[in-house]
């Protein structure tokens, strides 16, 4: 029996992103396919997209660095010049994102390193390598290169500062029990989802899960840090509500408060 669709297939894409929402139903399993490949392929044009395909790129060369280069002292005076190269030309609000970025992550990730959430191999400054803060400076510019067309949020709100702070409790509170931890951020990720819920807020949180899966992979599996209490691939559940939380707080704190700061100093 054939299922007639109730409305006309529906596609949406934001601008010229390649994010596209497939709402229709088939009525035949052929077309269905045919559709699926169209989407693959527009997909695969997407992502091979410059911008896109450099960030790729950049995330891939990074860590091959990171693994390759045995001295993590070296590290961030390959990573830098790097990084700077690959992303050129910085704007101001890039550089402000770079540097908070870093050094907000450099005390979050002691809090959690300090009461034994996870263990770096290296630990040269705070129980951590000397590039693992500017790391997190990276990531958040290759977010935002990334979905290069997101609209400006260009001021805070009273949600993004309860975000931050719910977020951020949860984090250096209950780090040293993992199931403690999980539950915690299933709750402090529904209260963002909650206030924050705009379509480029699923894709700054979408992004950012991707990167976050692809990175704890990379360093579980090399040894460069470890988990006490893993659940799945040598990483624990709650890093999934971690990434997702940097993905809707980057583009609802850290973008704006830069942009402010950006405009201030002008």
């Amino acid at each position: 029996m054939a299922f007639r669709s109730q409305r006309p297939a529906e596609r949406l894409c934001p601008g010229n992103s390649g994010f596209r929402l497939l709402t229709s139903r088939f009525s035949y399993p052929a077309a269905f396919w045919r559709d699926i490949q169209g989407e693959a392929l527009a997909w695969l044009r997407f992502m091979l997209q410059g911008n896109k395909l450099k960030c790729i790129l950049a995330i891939i060369i990074t860590f091959v660095i990171i693994h390759v280069v045995e001295h993590s002292s070296i590290i961030p005076f390959v990573l830098l010049p790097f990084w700077f190269f690959v992303f050129r030309p910085w704007n101001k609000t890039e550089g402000i994102i770079f540097a908070i970025a870093s050094l907000f992550f450099l005390m979050q990730n002691y809090f959690v390193l300090k009461s034994g959430g996870f263990y770096f191999k290296h630990r040269d400054i705070l129980l951590m390598p000397y590039y693992e803060p500017f790391l997190w400076g990276f990531y958040y510019i290759t977010i935002k290169r990334f979905i290069s067309e997101s609209p400006t949020i260009s001021k805070m709100d009273w949600k993004s500062f309860l975000g931050l702070a719910i977020t951020g409790l949860c984090f250096s509170l209950f780090s040293n029990h993992s199931n403690i931890l999980l539950i915690s951020t299933l709750i402090s990720t529904g209260i963002l989802l909650t206030l924050f819920h705009a379509r480029y807020d699923f894709y700054y949180a979408l992004c950012a899960l991707v990167l976050g899966l692809v990175t704890e992979i990379f360093g579980v599996s090399t040894g460069l840090w470890s988990y006490p209490e893993p659940d799945f691939v040598g990483i624990p559940f709650w890093s999934a509500t971690m990434w997702i939380s940097v993905g809707l707080l980057g583009r609802r704190f850290l973008i704006p408060l830069a942009t402010w700061l950006s405009v201030s100093l002008d």
